[in-house]
């Protein structure tokens, strides 16, 4: 019989189990067993519409979500999380591939590190992955630096991807790829990937030691610019014929960014509409006074093609409503098979445990000094025409367990993006994952749904 993994929490006042690579596989097994009890006893919410149901299904005529494959209500229950029904995603094990458990890349020949992947399916089956990876054997710390977009391939989405070719030269970060609707693939990314005279990004070169990791006059990246003569902001993005290049870089044009709108993190998330047009969705981070700027701010930018102009659309700037000043980041937009929008993001200082009542209200002061804990690293939004968006939620957190049955607790799990199947439904869950004493990778949760559980 197949287990859905889902993640795990401790209630109030519950010490947390030893999550180690070293579990016993009894211990990983009783685990299962009690989240498998948990799930088939409560997995249900009350409704009274679909929005009651976090839109990821429906609400029954008995007055309880019905939830879609792949998405939960319990076993964390509906208010206590600050998550409606069906907010959860629903895990089955990760695999365990020679780059480590839940492993899909390391990064390539020479370099140390990667930092999350997009993935998309060619059309000829292989599938691509578009990672984030740290060149000259660095570590995630020179990210604004070093960081470059490599190409992977694979014959699935669990099995490891296989290094193939430098996409895009430092300096760039956290990919996404799409398919235009006139079979171009299009490459959104934080950063161009261009040494502009005017903003120099000097590498760093780690393969000496510890040393080679001094970012001593290192410039902070900004992939945004504004034109003074137009006062439209401009960003690069790199287009090709196929998934596996040449790739071609073309600078656009932004009309209504505001100028209260920091340019250096704005981690880029794209949807083809049906008409052909597209829906580019970017963080913000807002400056809300002279002496700092939050880390929060989503807002929603059109345009007719992959090509431009694009053009900031009126709607909620997500983060605002919530006071969510030090909580979101990397957002992740896709648009389900009802037509119904949602979001991914990585969620900041949620720790294990009841929910904070002051997470989202922080103002001026970073909760939890200065280090994101492990805890609660993936959050859940939704809408039903994509501006006007829910609260944000808790969907997954930083544990997951793998098919030899180990349960693994990490410090870091960042930058989500997921993989869909034919009808529009997520199939794979990406994070870069950070695991102390193991390795800084790209990982893969498959979702508990029916093509994965054959």
């Amino acid at each position: 019989a197949t287990v859905s993994v889902l993640n795990w929490h401790r209630g109030p006042g519950q010490a947390r189990p030893p999550l180690t690579p070293d579990t016993t596989t009894m211990q990983a097994a009783l685990w299962l067993l009690a989240l498998a009890a948990a799930h088939a006893a409560a997995d249900r919410a009350a409704c009274k519409s679909d929005w009651d149901c976090s839109l990821n299904g429906v609400c029954g005529g008995d007055g309880f979500c019905v939830c879609d494959d792949g998405w939960t209500t319990l076993p964390f229950g509906v208010n206590g999380s600050w998550a409606p029904g069906c907010g959860y995603l629903d895990f089955l094990p990760s695999p365990v591939n020679d780059c480590g458990p839940g492993c899909v890349y390391h990064a390539s020949p020479g370099n140390s590190v990667s930092w999350g992947g997009s993935v998309i399916q060619t059309e000829n089956g292989t599938w691509a992955m578009y990672a984030a990876e740290m060149m000259n054997n660095c570590q995630l710390s020179t990210w604004q630096t070093n960081s470059q977009v490599a190409l992977a391939t694979s014959d699935s989405p669990t099995s490891q991807f296989t290094f193939t070719s430098v996409v895009v030269d430092p300096w760039a970060h956290n990919p996404e790829v799409l398919r235009a609707q006139d079979g171009t693939y299009v490459l959104y990314t934080l950063g161009e990937g261009v040494q502009w005279p005017w903003a120099p990004k000097p590498v760093q070169d780690c393969r000496k030691g510890a040393a080679g990791e001094d970012r001593a006059g290192a410039q902070e990246p900004f992939p945004l610019r504004r034109d003074p003569s137009t006062g439209y902001h401009n960003f690069v993005l790199h287009h090709s014929d196929s998934y596996d290049g040449p790739w071609t870089p073309m600078n656009l044009t932004i009309q209504g960014w505001n100028d209260t709108w920091m340019m250096k993190n704005w981690n880029p998330t794209a949807q083809v509409m049906p008409n052909g047009s597209i829906r580019l969705m970017v963080h913000t981070q807002t400056r809300y006074n002279t002496k700092r700027d939050y880390w929060t701010g989503i807002a929603i930018l059109h345009a007719d093609s992959w090509r431009g102009p694009y053009t900031v659309m009126p709607g909620q700037e997500q983060g605002d409503d919530d006071k969510c000043f030090w909580c979101e980041e990397d957002p992740f937009m896709w648009r389900d098979h009802r037509g119904n929008w949602h979001m991914l993001y990585h969620r900041m200082y949620d720790p294990f445990g009841p929910l904070d009542p002051n997470w989202g209200t922080y103002a001026n002061t970073v909760p939890e000094g200065s280090a994101i804990p492990p805890g609660w690293s993936g959050g859940h939004a939704f809408s039903r025409d994509g501006l006007t968006w829910s609260a944000l939620s808790r969907s997954y957190n930083t544990s997951f367990v793998d098919t030899a049955g180990a349960v693994h607790a990490v410090g870091r799990r960042e930058r989500p993006k997921l993989i869909f199947d034919s009808d529009g439904r997520a199939t794979h869950l990406y994070n870069g994952l950070d695991y102390h004493g193991v390795g800084t990778y790209t990982m893969v949760a498959p979702l508990n749904v029916a093509q994965n559980r054959k």
